[in-house]
């Protein structure tokens, strides 16, 4: 997997210290309506269009056009498995292609193709993965998707993130999708040994926007969603 050139504060170390933070953002109830309406257009989820708007803004922001963005899969794609306690996470890596400057549209259906060919393969344990491909490392970004979030617990005083301190991967933009309608509340948490806190507000804006603005004109290019100024 590429390592991907995000736009850090500093210099990476020998090994990452996990020290993190994260910032909190809101998608309401409106732009979530927009992007199921979109999903089901183009026979997707609501993961594979903010995955996409993702990918559109790291292109967009210099992080080249190979781009490895891991999740998490519950590891239970069995039925046997249901009813088993115990935890059976796996890290599935979506190596997501924007070549050609594609349209939103374009981009959202080679999404689609490679979540649903990593997800046929969810089954290989990752750390196999790192040990048996010499250049393989963790995903530097996440995209967590948190279905049928308990929106008692999120609205109004918005998301009470527990900050533990530490982070899985340089960048993770976790995403709560509530029970039918509502606000989808976000969080990106980041390594705050790379990125300051501005530079991470900066990039949840971005997410923020990419996504607002891919729903409302998915025929637009990669080169036509600008991220947000920098104005510091």
């Amino acid at each position: 997997m590429p390592e991907l050139p995000l736009p850090v504060d500093r210099p990476r170390a020998g090994s990452r210290g996990g020290r993190g933070d994260f910032v909190e953002f809101v998608i309401d109830a409106e732009e979530h309506e927009e992007i199921d309406r979109l999903a089901q257009r183009s026979g997707a989820s609501m993961f594979m269009v903010l995955h996409a708007a993702l990918a559109a803004l790291l292109t967009r922001l210099g992080a080249g056009e190979d781009l490895p963005i891991g999740t998490f899969t519950a590891g239970r794609s069995e039925d046997s498995l249901t009813d088993l306690v115990g935890c059976f996470f796996n890290t599935v890596v979506l190596r997501t292609d924007t070549t050609g400057d594609p349209t939103f549209a374009e981009l959202l259906g080679r999404v689609r193709e490679t979540a649903l060919s990593a997800l046929d393969r969810q089954e290989l344990p990752f750390d196999d993965v790192l040990r048996e491909v010499p250049s393989a490392r963790a995903p530097q970004v996440l995209l967590v998707h948190h279905e049928q979030a308990n929106l008692t617990a999120l609205d109004e005083g918005g998301l009470s993130a527990v900050p533990t301190g530490t982070t899985p991967a340089e960048l993770a933009l976790s995403f709560y999708e509530p029970r039918g309608g509502g606000p989808v509340h976000c969080v990106l948490g980041y390594d705050a040994d790379l990125f300051d806190a501005e530079t991470a507000r900066w990039l949840a804006d971005g997410v923020l926007g990419a996504v607002r603005a891919a729903v409302r004109g998915p025929g637009r290019t990669i080169s036509e969603i600008d991220p947000p100024r920098r104005t510091w």
